[in-house]
């Protein structure tokens, strides 16, 4: 399928500024688009233009000149999430009803187990030694890898991509559409999500954890990296390999996670931030700017420990300190002037 930049202008109520009878065969990320593909930028990033390899962009609808062909509109973040749609990425439903569980397309490897009640649908490929316990979810086109463990009640979602040796314990969400809505003036507009998750070799996701899909890329989990209970990964990020991510904490989207990094039990990340290798974050730290690499932070916000740790003995010793100075300011007082 490919449009001319025309038609996709009419379709987004744009004005094309370069070549409109270019065609158009995919949609991408602004950072991984290629000749042939379309991406978009909002204000606040329109200087990644510069690294775009792109042949068209959507754009907002400001004076200046561009590199390469656009489409000018009001508001790029919106008309990207119709464009999907112009290109089929929102799902719909194919009218058929199914009797069976297992789909004859599956390949599996020697010595793959799938017990009662597994849902595994078409184009899926499981490894050797592999075991999916009872009542698991297998999406359309995940491949799983040798010598997995995915425990009962697990859903793993269309396009995932999962290493070897990987534990998924039970209630697991891998591969649900990110957070992400875009306001049309009236309501919020559902931003569809046809990115995947990629989880490498080793790694080990705890119960009720839920990592989603990227919103046209994919969201990574680097190998060796153990996640505990009911941990939440937003679309887009990346984590690296051989980090410790403990319960209740919250990643949100498009955050980078480095090497070896610690998150004690609580820590939350806002979005588009980054966390440098060997990182140690402390428990219930909140993280809103970038973190350098082997840094020791607390707090909310977070800040260097030391520094924390410098405040809360201050803190502590204020009921003290104010004594003294009412002592002091009672010996003032007293004497003659």
């Amino acid at each position: 399928m490919a449009y001319a930049l025309i038609q996709i202008a009419e379709e987004l109520n744009g004005v094309v500024v370069g070549d409109d009878n270019m065609l158009i065969h995919r949609i991408a990320s602004l950072a991984n688009a290629k000749e042939g593909e379309i991406a978009y930028v909002t204000e606040k990033n329109i200087n990644a233009l510069t690294t775009c390899n792109a042949s068209a962009v959507i754009v907002p609808d400001i004076n200046r000149d561009f590199p390469i062909p656009v489409i000018k509109v009001q508001n790029p973040r919106l008309a990207f999430i119709y464009l999907l749609k112009m290109f089929g990425y929102e799902r719909t439903s194919n009218g058929t009803i199914s009797s069976s569980t297992i789909d004859p397309s599956l390949e599996a490897g020697f010595g793959t187990q799938i017990d009662e009640g597994v849902i595994v649908k078409e184009n899926v490929s499981i490894g050797a030694g592999t075991v999916i316990a009872s009542h698991s979810f297998i999406g359309e086109h995940v491949t799983i890898g040798h010598h997995c463990w995915i425990h009962p009640n697990v859903t793993i979602l269309r396009d995932t991509k999962i290493g070897d040796n990987v534990i998924i314990h039970s209630g697991a969400v891998i591969g649900a559409d990110g957070f992400g809505y875009e306001w049309d003036g009236v309501q919020h507009v559902k931003i569809p999500h046809i990115g995947n998750v990629i989880i490498g070799d080793g790694v080990e996701i705890g119960a009720n954890t839920t990592i989603d899909r990227g919103t046209i890329d994919s969201t990574v989990v680097g190998h060796g990296t153990k996640i505990d209970n009911l941990v939440q990964i937003g679309h887009n990020v990346q984590i690296g390999e051989h980090c410790i991510i403990a319960a209740t904490s919250a990643i949100a989207g498009s955050s980078i996670i480095g090497n070896r990094v610690v998150m004690a039990g609580g820590c939350g990340i806002i979005n588009h931030v980054s966390v440098g290798d060997q990182a140690l974050l402390m428990a219930r730290t909140g993280i809103s700017k970038d973190v350098p690499a082997r840094s020791i932070i607390s707090g909310y916000w977070g800040r260097p420990h030391k520094e924390q740790l410098k405040e809360y003995a201050a803190v502590a010793r204020l009921p003290k300190t104010l004594k003294e100075i009412n002592r002091k300011l009672d010996i003032l007082n007293k004497e003659p002037s």
